[in-house]
């Protein structure tokens, strides 16, 4: 994630999902919580006085919304533009599976490298370690916290978007892609079924199907 008190955003960073490259591209404009203290964005909206601030101290990487939510201070997490990129489930997940095969210091390495094949590791995925992308910009009740949700689908345009609402000028790089053929050839009927049940709550919030982004 990226908090930036100088053009007041948040970015909730959804793994896989061209996140790397848009920290990248906005960091001179931002702080990365996960390895500075937020103090000094505090200090500079006014927000010191009287806060418990060990509670804003450091933020893991992959926050989510809900979590900045009870953390910030309620004015800035209202007022700070917020956003997400999301994926194709199915896309995603073929990405998940390549990014834990080619990184062997990941701690999953070993365990996907066991799997005798993509079917396996999806059947893993949904009964050992389910995620929705859906977690990271809604709160409990499913109700989205963001303010706009890009798509990797559209990921030059969206960024643009961003971008232009924020009043910032970056380049987007091409940062830790993993490399893999079309995720479509990757799936079994059995595999897409496993995806659509079980990633059924994103589908449908982000319109997703297994043949469109």
């Amino acid at each position: 994630m990226l908090i930036s008190y100088s053009h007041q955003f948040l970015f909730i960073h959804v793994y896989k999902v061209a996140g790397t490259s848009i920290r990248r591209a906005l960091a001179p404009f931002a702080h990365r919580p996960e390895q500075k203290l937020v103090n000094r964005m505090l200090r500079k909206l006014g927000r010191d006085s009287g806060l418990p601030l060990s509670r804003y101290r450091v933020f893991p990487p992959h926050a989510k919304a809900r979590e900045l939510q009870a953390r910030l201070p309620a004015d800035v997490f209202t007022d700070f533009f917020k956003f997400a990129f999301v994926r194709n489930p199915w896309d995603w997940q073929v990405s998940l599976y390549h990014y834990m095969l080619q990184k062997d210091t990941h701690g999953q390495n070993p365990l996907v490298e066991a799997f005798e094949s993509f079917d396996a590791y999806v059947e893993w995925r949904v009964s050992e370690d389910l995620w929705l992308q859906k977690e990271f910009v809604t709160d409990e009740r499913g109700r989205l916290l963001v303010d706009f949700v890009g798509r990797f689908e559209r990921l030059e345009g969206d960024f643009g978007r961003v971008c232009r609402k924020l009043g910032i000028e970056t380049e987007l790089p091409y940062v830790n892609p993993s490399s893999h053929r079309d995720y479509r050839t990757y799936y079994s009927a059995h595999s897409r079924r496993l995806i659509e049940e079980h990633f059924a709550e994103d589908i449908e919030l982000f319109e997703y199907e297994f043949d469109r982004g």
